[in-house]
């Protein structure tokens, strides 16, 4: 919808160009101060920059043009199976990863998501990746859970324990920075951890935002 507001709102201005008359400001510079920029960066509860819960893979060829659009075949959840998914930006900074609902039909988007270590994808709260936890506990205002790191499943975010978080389309995945010099096991591996935690308040200063996710559906919805 929001695409065709803008589309109409070009005609509209280029329209009131033409009846101006000769030596008149020119069009370009009308339609560059008028129409209404869009954060493509912005992530929010209902969008991904342009793009909404209605786009199909045509609305995102028309959108972002065909080289900034690119179809792939990537290995699943533990490399169990493969899916298809379309990568936008790819291979630049901005590389995020489209996942469809019916991926053979491109027809309905499931999820966006983003772990580009230097992207620019943010929230309107300014969380984005890189972020630290200390940023999502003030948001939240509740304890965070979420699973030990360094493996499939390393940093993804369990509970939100009812914060303000806890019902949000928008998800974070985490991480934590150490070098080969870490020694302490206790929040590596298949383990459940909270920020209550002596262990994980210790590190609270490493552990940072290592992905932002969109989904654009309910479970009731597949």
């Amino acid at each position: 919808m929001k695409k065709i507001l803008l589309l109409s709102l070009i005609v509209s201005f280029i329209t009131s160009c033409h009846e101006k008359k000769k030596g008149s400001d020119d069009p370009a510079s009308i339609i560059k101060n008028n129409v209404p920029e869009i954060d493509t960066l912005l992530v929010t509860d209902t969008s991904w920059g342009f793009i909404h819960k209605t786009f199909n893979y045509s609305d995102l060829l028309v959108i972002y043009s065909e080289q900034n659009i690119k179809d792939e075949r990537i290995c699943g959840p533990e490399c169990i199976d493969s899916i298809d998914i379309t990568k936008l930006y790819p291979g630049t900074k901005n590389e995020a990863i489209i996942y469809w609902q019916d991926s053979a039909y491109h027809q309905k988007i499931g999820m966006i998501e983003c772990h580009s270590d230097s992207a620019a994808y943010h929230t309107s709260s300014g969380l984005k990746i890189n972020s630290g936890i200390t940023d999502l506990l003030k948001l939240n205002r509740q304890k965070i859970n979420f699973y030990g790191f360094g493996w499939d499943y390393g940093g993804n975010i369990i509970s939100f324990n009812g914060g303000a978080l806890e019902k949000s389309p928008i998800q974070f995945g985490l991480d934590m920075k150490y070098d080969e010099t870490y020694t302490d096991t206790q929040l590596l591996g298949d383990i459940e951890l909270n920020t209550d935690m002596p262990a994980v308040k210790k590190m609270t200063d490493k552990i940072i935002i290592r992905s932002i996710s969109l989904s654009f559906h309910t479970n009731n919805e597949y």
